[in-house]
């Protein structure tokens, strides 16, 4: 994205501008749900012209492919400050990115968030197209995570055991979502649940 000097004060305008996009999407998703979610509502929310806003995102979807893009990049990055080449065993960096992934599940507002994109997509192919990009990068980050863990794993099984990885850690947040009725009494869970996924990264058998 580095052009020339003379650019450098727009670019670093137009971050702003697209955090403040997003953000502002993050909101609406958060406090008034799916239904809500217009180009018209995020360019009010986000302070800035409707114009503005279509220049980085011309329609409500590229809005939530942008949504996804940053939460992704974010706990890529995650995964690389946790997963240190310097634990004491190889599984130790799978538990920490674990630990990361398991207080975001927690964490009310970011499991709404994905309550309410799984809504949308239900009535968006756009948007179910998305997430689906997002669940591939996401399956792949756990993949590399797996692989940094244990190389002996080798690749095919480490892309079989990374997405039941994933499907353990999204279906597991029917059973924590703190809202509502949908959070279970399951006490030891989160144990049980590391206790196969240290199998899974370990076992080259």
């Amino acid at each position: 994205m580095t052009r020339h000097r003379a650019g450098t004060g727009v670019l670093t305008k137009g971050r702003e501008r697209i955090e403040a996009i997003l953000d502002a999407a993050t909101r609406i998703l958060i406090d008034e749900g799916y239904a809500e979610l217009s180009t018209r509502k995020i360019a009010a929310r986000a302070n800035i012209r409707p114009g503005h806003l279509q220049y980085y995102y011309p329609t409500k979807q590229d809005v939530v492919r942008g949504l996804l893009e940053r939460y992704l990049e974010r706990a890529v990055a995650t995964f690389g400050e946790r997963a240190t080449p310097h634990a004491t065993a190889p599984v130790d960096s799978i538990d920490a990115i674990l630990d990361g992934i398991l207080r975001d599940q927690a964490d009310p507002e970011s499991s709404h968030f994905f309550w309410e994109l799984w809504a949308l997509a239900a009535r968006d192919p756009a948007v179910a197209a998305a997430m689906e990009g997002f669940y591939r990068a996401y399956w792949r980050a756990i993949v590399s995570a797996l692989l940094a863990a244990e190389p002996r794993l080798g690749r095919p099984r480490a892309e079989r055991r990374a997405a039941l990885v994933v499907a353990m850690l999204e279906g597991l947040s029917l059973f924590r979502t703190r809202t509502g009725t949908r959070e279970l009494p399951l006490p030891f869970l989160e144990r049980e649940l590391r206790s196969v996924v240290r199998k899974l990264a370990t076992d080259v058998g």
